[in-house]
């Protein structure tokens, strides 16, 4: 009876473990699991939202009940989208801002595709993030490393919204999103005071005179000498009038 029950008990381990051992990972595989990583890609897009009808959203003051109520505020926000994940893959994402890491396989994709949101409040940073490609489950060569891309996105600059932008949306200071950050940069208003006065080109650089008489153009040309060019063109009009009539003369006397 004991020995019944011994082998009872190992049939049933048997029957309810998992009978199909996988192949060891191949090179062949492994190469080929590259190759697929190889094309997952990272990208962004800077989309907008209405926030006005969020829950802790203040009208500002002043407004009427009417135009409060219709008062609308859009918001700019990232969505972060990473394409061409496949069944034998999954990803691990790290973003330097949080430190946080985050991991996505094919059954959280659609048709491939993970995308995420990075809200109106967190865009005010510039954001690295680390996008590495592992083997899934579905693969001899589970969890394998088998490549990293990166995705940077660029920070919202609060200063394009003040005063002291207008007039002066080229200059790099005043644009609406930045790839470097402004972090330590000294006198940002008298920067942009100076680039209005022609002081500094659209990176913040000092413009030697040189520059700025490369800087002036055709066009500038044209008004400070106007003068002298409608005085040469007058010349020149009149010069070939004064030929024109010498030729018509000659061809006359010839005839004659």
């Amino acid at each position: 009876m004991k020995k019944f029950k011994v082998l009872a008990l190992i049939l049933t381990l048997f029957f309810i473990s998992d009978p199909v051992v996988k192949a060891a990972c191949s090179t062949e595989e492994s190469v080929k699991l590259s190759k697929e990583a190889g094309n997952v890609k990272a990208s962004y897009e800077i989309l907008q939202k209405d926030i006005s009808k969020e829950p802790n959203f203040n009208v500002p003051d002043g407004l009427t009940p009417e135009e409060a109520a219709e008062y609308v505020s859009m918001q700019d926000y990232f969505r972060i989208y990473i394409t061409n994940l496949t069944e034998n893959l999954y990803v691990t994402v790290y973003d330097n801002i949080t430190n946080e890491t985050r991991t996505f396989s094919y059954s959280d994709s659609k048709d491939g595709t993970i995308s995420f949101d990075v809200d109106y409040y967190e865009i005010y940073d510039i954001r690295n993030y680390v996008i590495t490609v592992y083997s899934s489950i579905n693969t001899n060569c589970q969890d394998q490393k088998l490549y990293t891309t990166y995705l940077t996105t660029p920070m919202y600059n609060f200063y394009n919204e003040d005063p002291a932008c207008n007039g002066a949306e080229d200059f790099y200071i005043c644009q609406k999103y930045l790839s470097v950050s402004l972090k330590g940069i000294n006198d940002i208003f008298g920067k942009i005071e100076r680039y209005k006065e022609g002081k500094l080109n659209n990176d913040g650089e000092e413009i030697t005179e040189p520059e700025k008489e490369k800087d002036k153009g055709f066009g500038t040309f044209l008004k400070e000498n106007k003068s002298v060019i409608i005085a040469v063109t007058v010349c020149v009009v009149a010069i070939g009038g004064l030929v024109t009539v010498i030729i018509v003369k000659k061809q006359r006397s010839k005839r004659i």
